[in-house]
């Protein structure tokens, strides 16, 4: 007979010791400390097998029928993968699984929605009702229990925060009971080969509410991302072990649910932006795609002795070495002027092949001439203010050309022989970013 063993766990941070105190050692939470039953199961017998014996076309995969949410899955939903998806509250997590669900024989948990909302919700949404089973249940003994007897094809927990385990005596939503709930529902959607998402709320500090465990117990993490003003929304995958990470998903949002983006240029990039002071076009790869994005600058003159520099869409640390780069080397007073840079649509990149786009977009804002029309931007901005080659040069070029661009100015690095690139539009190589401000306002 196996031995009881008891444990005391914190219910903020998950933390276990042998005896019970008033305060955590490891968060420094008082009264957090809670009794938990750890006793231990009878072990199964060990067995291995060689690896030349496994079959690597085991994986099998399932259309949702989105593309973009298949595309973010890496293909599709994997049978057995357990996918975690985060956003903030109001973003569309709850339509977005809602309409994955449809496609399947599904059983969806609900913790936090009754029956009667999820059906007009359904009603709105055009879902086949007879495709979804609900249950309120939030234990993890009941869900088991419904699992085995309907056997769906797709579980769906709406919200994780919200279920319990009678092996757990801390509250729902804390870091033991969230552990133990994800574990256990992983364990059953694997041994029945079925998916499993789990949904879950955004913190105020950015991160999926609960322990960081969940998402090492899980196959993939999917991040719901937009702008409550705005009708757009992007999936990023943040870990997917079925597929790439790099890939994006968008959607609208609409009055009848989400709809994918069939043209995604048109999110971050407008025609109408060509013209205006402050604004240029790079080019940034998403996994498998390459997207158009604008860049949009604000250069302001100030009295102040700390210029701000503001960044939403680019990394903070990125803008402030292109300003010092400007100042260096294209001899652009920045010292006296606030810097603010926006990328349209709510846009966020995070390589270097962008420095040139966001330096001749402060460049533009600066001395308020605007760059030639259906003019894109490629590069990478050295410390030395040299203009660097980038990784992917011909899908870039690639998506200019599809987009009609007349001009494109690039890294003389990356061009070999101006004849291998087949494009229509210009090609227009330069070395430094003094070059590249002086040809793009015509002084060079």
């Amino acid at each position: 007979m196996s031995k009881k063993k008891t444990v005391f766990v914190c219910v903020s941070c998950g933390a276990e010791s042998g005896a019970w105190s008033g305060k955590c050692l490891q968060c420094g939470e008082w009264n957090s400390i809670v009794e938990a039953d750890t006793t231990p199961s009878k072990e199964a017998k060990a067995t291995a097998v060689s690896l030349s014996q496994v079959n690597s076309d085991d994986v099998v995969r399932l259309k949702s029928g989105y593309r973009e949410f298949d595309l973010v899955c890496g293909g599709g939903i994997v049978k057995g993968a357990v996918t975690l998806i985060g956003g903030e509250p109001g973003i569309g997590k709850s339509t977005l699984s809602l309409q994955i669900a449809n496609s399947f024989k599904t059983l969806y948990v609900s913790g936090e929605e009754s029956p009667v909302q999820i059906r007009q919700r359904a009603d709105r949404l055009d879902i086949k009702k007879d495709n979804i089973m609900i249950t309120t249940c939030i234990s993890v003994e009941g869900i088991e229990e419904l699992i085995e007897k309907h056997k769906p094809e797709c579980v769906f927990i709406d919200s994780i925060q919200t279920i319990t385990s009678a092996n757990i005596s801390a509250p729902a939503g804390s870091a033991s009971q969230l552990r133990d709930s994800a574990i256990r529902l992983t364990t059953a959607a694997k041994k029945r080969n079925i998916p499993l998402f789990l949904i879950g709320h955004i913190t105020k500090e950015g991160s999926i509410a609960g322990p960081k465990i969940l998402e090492h117990v899980v196959d993939t993490v999917l991040y719901f991302e937009g702008d409550f003003n705005k009708e757009f929304r992007i999936l990023r995958s943040f870990k997917n072990r079925f597929g790439s990470v790099n890939e994006i998903g968008l959607f609208t949002m609409t009055d009848r649910g989400l709809a994918e983006v069939k043209d995604k240029n048109s999110v971050f990039f407008s025609d109408d932006c060509f013209g205006s002071p402050g604004v240029a076009v790079g080019s940034a790869i998403e996994g498998s795609r390459s997207i158009l994005f604008e860049v949009q600058s604000l250069v302001s003159y100030t009295s102040f002795a700390n210029p701000r520099r503001t960044a939403d869409g680019l990394d903070f640390n990125r803008l402030v070495i292109i300003a010092a780069a400007l100042e260096r080397y294209a001899e652009l007073k920045l010292s006296n002027y606030d810097v603010f840079i926006n990328l349209a649509g709510g846009f966020s990149i995070n390589e270097t092949a962008s420095d040139l786009a966001v330096a001749l977009s402060i460049a533009s804002g600066y001395s308020n001439r605007s760059l030639p029309d259906r003019t894109g931007f490629l590069g990478e901005i050295s410390l030395a203010g040299e203009v660097r080659p980038v990784s992917q040069f011909e899908r870039r070029l690639a998506e200019f050309e599809r987009n009609n661009f007349s001009a494109v100015f690039v890294p003389a690095k990356n061009i070999k022989d101006k004849n291998d690139l087949k494009v229509s539009f210009s090609i227009v190589p330069v070395k430094t970013i003094q070059e590249a401000i002086k040809k793009a306002f015509g002084e060079g």
